[in-house]
């Protein structure tokens, strides 16, 4: 598992999101959920493509 940090569309706090590898031996590509929760606001965002 490895985290990744994203800002909240709305309050911009940062958030910490889990991604699980891709393969069973990767190490560079990632899987995250689609939209994800804030903690602080409850706003469902979108993870960015990139």
């Amino acid at each position: 598992m490895e985290d990744f940090e994203f800002h909240c569309g709305t309050c911009w706090e940062i958030n910490v999101i889990a991604g699980r590898p891709k393969g069973f031996w990767s190490t560079t590509h990632y899987e995250l959920p689609g939209e994800w929760t804030c903690w602080n606001c409850d706003t469902v965002n979108t993870t960015p493509n990139d």
